[in-house]
């Protein structure tokens, strides 16, 4: 009997021990990313106000180039270039 506890013992140390080690892991890496990421007096990181930012210029590129597809010239026969929309 004292067998088969020693041996479930050492069989579920490893799955254990991994756990733990992921566990504190993620701790550690939570709390070094709180130390490194500058962050704004209003309390949001600055990596969001970035990404707002290159939202906002894609979205004018976008807007320029849907206003300059509608302003060029139809494409004829003799003028290749944009296709008809498909329909």
């Amino acid at each position: 009997m004292s067998q088969n506890v020693a041996l479930i013992l050492l069989l579920l140390a490893c799955p254990v021990g991994m756990c733990l080690a992921m566990w504190f892991m993620s701790r550690s890496e939570s709390r070094n990313l709180r130390r490194i990421q500058p962050r704004h007096p209003t309390g949001e990181p600055a990596a969001a106000d970035a990404a707002s930012a290159e939202v906002t210029r894609l979205q004018a590129e976008i807007d320029q180039l849907k206003a300059a597809e509608r302003d060029a010239p139809p494409a004829g026969p003799d003028r290749p270039g944009r296709r008809p929309p498909e329909g």
